[in-house]
């Protein structure tokens, strides 16, 4: 029994040590956003901005200017034999280019997209895609962090 209770007390202790944090989720990245210039749809532009100003430094050597041009499209991917809609297809698409000192150093596109059923309540359905482009729009800035931060090393 006194076995037992050593083991265990071990085991709590290694594995209370271990700090799990996810990556993305609180770092501060050695880099900052001196200015963001955005075009496109308004809504995708204001939470890719929001995440990525949460995520850089304050202070940093690294300055970089970002150029965003979001786009969205709804598509009615089938319909019922009335013609009502009864499966959508939301597209994002993110052409972003990256400028350090004044020079052109990433010129890239993202594109996420997600099909979803119609709902009859359309204050609903309204609710529902606008949190399915909250979600696809913070997917776009955590790869937007990615690939900046793959490039500086």
């Amino acid at each position: 029994m006194n076995k037992t209770i050593q083991i265990l007390f071990v085991l709590i202790f290694l594995i209370s040590g271990c700090s799990y944090e996810p990556i993305f989720m609180s770092k501060k990245y050695d880099f900052k956003f001196v200015k963001i210039v955005s075009e496109g749809d308004i809504n995708i532009n204001k939470i890719i901005k929001k995440n990525l100003l949460e995520k850089s430094s304050e202070i940093s050597e690294i300055n970089y200017i970002l150029s965003i041009i979001s786009k969205k499209e709804k598509e009615i991917i089938s319909s019922n034999t009335k013609g009502d809609p009864e499966v959508y297809k939301l597209k994002v698409n993110l052409k972003y280019y990256l400028y350090l000192n004044d020079k052109l150093i990433i010129e890239n596109q993202i594109f996420k997209q997600t099909n979803y059923n119609n709902i009859n309540d359309k204050f609903e359905l309204s609710k529902y895609e606008d949190n399915i482009l909250k979600n696809l729009s913070e997917s776009i800035s955590s790869e937007l962090l990615v690939s900046i931060t793959t490039l500086k090393k």
